[in-house]
């Protein structure tokens, strides 16, 4: 498998856009035009592959010894085949010595999709993450944390968003 930083002129572009378009509600969704054009260093969109297939996405944003999986979505058809249990070892590899972050939908009963919530949850810890005891709410939705490589406290999960914001136009002007 390989790990790619996308373009504008990446040609897994449009698929990449599609499953990102299909894979998170609209509420949830922010433009990747801002990831993509971002010239801080800050944010990276990348595509996980084989041969000339594409199976999936990853957006990172990492500022000091953090990197936080803000969007891991992997294809429809490669689903159930490691794609994501490899893509997040790539990630790993890839950001050695950092404290990988990745948010998912707290568990929550009555929920339509809570069985998709303790699915997603067992595949991160499957692949080393564990939670991190810190707990969010954004567009209507309640999130907690999960950390592979350390350990991270309220504070400082909210600290590290305030130097995302100061340092990197992804968010445009409010």
């Amino acid at each position: 498998m390989l790990l790619k930083k996308v373009t504008r002129s990446s040609p897994e572009l449009p698929a990449l856009l599609s499953l990102y378009e299909s894979a998170f509600p609209a509420n949830e969704r922010w433009g990747l035009d801002a990831v993509i054009d971002d010239k801080s260093g800050i944010s990276e969109l990348l595509s996980f592959s084989e041969g000339e297939e594409f199976l999936g996405l990853a957006v990172l944003l990492s500022l000091g010894d953090i990197s936080h999986i803000i969007y891991f979505a992997v294809a429809e058809g490669a689903r159930g085949r490691g794609c994501g249990s490899e893509a997040l070892r790539l990630i790993r590899e890839e950001k050695p010595g950092k404290r990988l972050l990745a948010d998912i939908e707290r568990e929550r009963p009555g929920a339509d999709n809570n069985g998709q919530r303790r699915r997603r949850k067992a595949f991160y810890e499957r692949s080393g993450y564990s939670e991190a005891g810190v707990y969010y709410s954004w567009q209507g939705e309640d999130y907690e944390i999960m950390i592979n490589g350390g350990r991270i406290g309220q504070r400082e999960y909210f600290r590290f968003w305030d130097g995302v914001d100061e340092n990197s136009e992804i968010f445009g002007e409010e």
